[in-house]
């Protein structure tokens, strides 16, 4: 592991070695920068404080996707459940147990695929 990356990075999101200063500027290297160009250090702090606060965004919206996802699979379960129910009580249990039985095994499939599928 170099010395700018991170010890427990975010699933999914870059080292923090993608940034090339890191956590740490070397003093020297930015007394050179800010001799040749005044506020270059500022320029680059302000940077790595943007890129850190966008990656915690990003942690949220993927978190709150990954919440959305699984209500909208109970919401869909809920719904064959009560077309099963429908069905059941109209004395066509063949057909209910059909629309249940298909429709959330497609449902555990499309999100174990998801889950566990090609990981390359």
């Amino acid at each position: 592991m170099t010395e700018n990356a991170s010890e427990n990075p975010a699933p999914g999101s870059p080292p923090e070695a993608a940034v090339p200063w890191g956590d740490r500027l070397p003093v020297e290297q930015a007394k050179e920068w800010e001799a040749v160009r005044p506020g270059t250090v500022e320029w680059m702090l302000t940077e790595l404080q943007r890129e850190r606060e966008h990656r915690r965004r990003m942690d949220w919206v993927r978190t709150g996707l990954q919440a959305f996802g699984s209500l909208l699979g109970a919401g869909t379960v809920v719904a064959y459940i009560w077309v099963a129910t429908y069905f059941l009580a109209h004395d066509a249990a063949t057909q209910g147990a059909a629309i249940l039985g298909g429709g959330t095994a497609a449902l555990v499939g499309g999100f174990l695929g998801k889950r566990y599928g090609d990981r390359r």
